[in-house]
């Protein structure tokens, strides 16, 4: 068995689980990434699309 020892993670515990400080950095900003693509696609918007109704 090897002398090294697993470096120490300190961990967070969440909803789902626990995850280290990397993963909650890795989450925020895919979580930023996705709101840009979102807001940049109109998701956000609040006013109904003014098109052509039947009747």
């Amino acid at each position: 068995m090897s002398d090294r020892r697993h470096p120490y993670t300190p961990m967070k515990q969440t909803d789902y689980g626990y995850v280290s400080n990397e993963e909650i950095k890795i989450d925020k900003q895919l979580d930023r990434d996705l709101k840009k693509r979102l807001r940049k696609e109109g998701a956000f918007n609040l006013h109904k699309n003014k098109t052509g109704k039947p009747g």
